[in-house]
């Protein structure tokens, strides 16, 4: 079957991609841009795509697979439609393909899902179960960031946001998970939803919509009250609910603690912490990218309160002096609607802003703005070794990649 992709670069779609071509699938895809490591790994997989979502890049396919940044009104999906093709949501597609005869386990929540999801996929790998995964990340070590095997597991990491224009169910609806792990519930996504209300009220229909030889497994201290009295008083969910607590003021340890909730509802796993040992980590948490006497650069994707408060609290740890860099990246957080809880935050460190909004300038007043030109401020009158911790979801405007080539020709 020949599978076309709108919108292959992207961790999501690109790695989906991988996969269809790895079950002999001729594939193809088109993207606005696409960047490394995309781009090298679609190569190397002799997967051949194009830039631009113009007319002239469509190309027969037996289906289309559209990712949810791609608009009714784009013009190569006004092509598609004007050609009567079939198209379909890229989750959809994986359950089709790839999910529907495997035990998935899936991760959900605001936060923590990628490292939690690589744990569980380590440990598996350990208990020689040989499982098959999708990170949206790229560990360390030996997994990569998606696998197809013969073992029944499936890990898969299952977020909230919307599937594509044409379905607008939340990714995780598609899943069916036989154990699905509720990290925890917060706000985010501000483009799709309007307040924490409207996110609880998807995790309970995804709840009420599992079998009941389904399990769900719920970190108690990582959501709200309210949640907690909605789902015991609903009358419609018939998978078993486990509630249970993994409070852990450090990062590493919490995150331990939720995979290993799931792996002991695995047959044949009692003691799972040999199986999570050797675990190396995810590119971008927690990520040292520069280490000298003077200065180490630490990089994170945490790009929420909470993952941002946590990562703070692990680099504050090591008793170094701490420079916090923030880039205002995601919706939600160019919002405001978390402004409050950040300012008690950045108050910890002395914090730099990357694309704050001009009422964030402002709001922010115990911060500064950090651009190009005020960069090499950073390595100024430092009698003690400081840490740059740098949390985005982004490209930091390139500004990581300036100080690293800085302390690199600086030799500091």
């Amino acid at each position: 079957m020949k599978v076309f992709f709108l919108g292959i670069s992207g961790t999501l779609m690109g790695n989906i991609a991988l996969m269809a071509k790895e079950l002999g699938h001729d594939v193809i895809g088109v993207d606005d841009k696409v960047y490394p490591p995309m781009s090298e790994k679609l190569k190397n997989a002799e997967v051949k795509f194009k830039e631009g979502f113009v007319k002239s890049n469509f190309s027969e396919a037996d289906i289309y697979i559209v990712g949810n940044v791609i608009s009714k009104n784009n013009e190569l999906m006004q092509e598609i439609l004007n050609r009567g093709k079939s198209i379909q949501s890229s989750p959809d597609w994986l359950f089709q393909n790839v999910l529907a005869n495997k035990k998935v386990i899936a991760v959900s929540g605001t936060h923590g899902k990628t490292s939690v999801t690589t744990l569980i996929a380590h440990a598996l790998t350990n208990a020689a179960l040989d499982p098959s995964y999708l990170i949206a990340g790229v560990p360390n070590g030996d997994l990569n960031s998606w696998c197809i095997s013969s073992g029944e597991h499936f890990v898969i990491e299952a977020d909230e946001y919307d599937s594509a224009y044409f379905d607008k169910r939340p990714k995780f609806f598609h899943y069916k998970p036989n154990i699905l792990l509720i990290n925890n519930i917060e706000f985010d996504h501000g483009d799709i939803y309007s307040s924490i209300e409207e996110i609880e009220d998807q995790f309970l229909k995804l709840l009420e919509s599992l079998e009941h030889d389904s399990t769900a497994l719920i970190s108690r201290s990582g959501v709200r009250k309210n949640f907690l009295e909605l789902l015991e008083d609903s009358s419609t969910i018939a998978c078993k609910v486990k509630l249970f607590d993994a409070i852990e003021d450090d990062l590493d340890a919490l995150n331990i603690n939720l995979a290993k909730a799931v792996l002991l509802e695995i047959s044949g796993i009692k003691n799972p912490d040999h199986l999570l040992k050797g675990f190396s980590g995810v590119k971008r948490r927690f990520e040292y990218l520069f280490v000298s006497e003077k200065f180490v650069v630490v990089n994170d994707f945490a790009h929420h309160p909470t993952a941002i408060e946590k990562t703070l609290d692990k680099a504050l740890s090591l008793g170094k002096e701490v420079y916090l860099i923030v880039e205002i990246g995601s919706n939600t957080m160019k919002s405001g609607y978390h402004d409050s809880r950040l300012k008690e935050i950045f108050q910890r460190a002395k914090t730099y802003l990357i694309n704050p909004t001009l009422k964030q300038k402002e709001y922010f007043d115990n911060c500064i703005e950090l651009t190009l030109e005020n960069l090499n401020t950073l390595t100024e009158h430092t009698d003690k070794k400081r840490i740059f911790l740098m949390c985005s979801n982004k490209t930091f405007n390139g500004l990581q990649e300036q100080l690293l080539k800085s302390l690199l020709d600086t030799n500091i």
